[in-house]
């Protein structure tokens, strides 16, 4: 079997599995539900008004977009106050995190 053989069955396989993944199982945007949901939990618990989060979903990413009208001190917190930034953080399975329109 020629080397350009089995690269192309070798990518054919992995484009497959990819597209099943985010297609009809849908694994992909379930985590993706379930990271936003995690995150929406603690920004609630956070009691800062104004402030959403979602997740990228175009395409699918582990990060977590923040957007509102928060200070630097409700973003970043102070000493061992965290802020929205660390809150957001330390949920297992988001990547990074970002602020829109700032």
């Amino acid at each position: 079997m020629s080397p350009w053989l089995k690269f192309l069955i070798g990518l054919a396989a992995a484009l497959a599995a990819g597209w099943i993944s985010h297609g009809p199982l849908g694994r992909g945007e379930a985590f993706i539900g379930q990271l936003e949901a995690h995150a929406e939990r603690r920004l609630k618990a956070a009691n800062v008004a104004d402030v959403t989060v979602r997740m990228q979903r175009d395409p699918l990413s582990r990060t977590a977009i923040l957007s509102g009208t928060a200070d630097q001190f409700q973003r970043e917190g102070l000493g061992s106050y965290p802020g929205i930034n660390d809150r957001i953080r330390t949920i297992a399975g988001i990547a990074r995190l970002r602020w829109e329109g700032s």
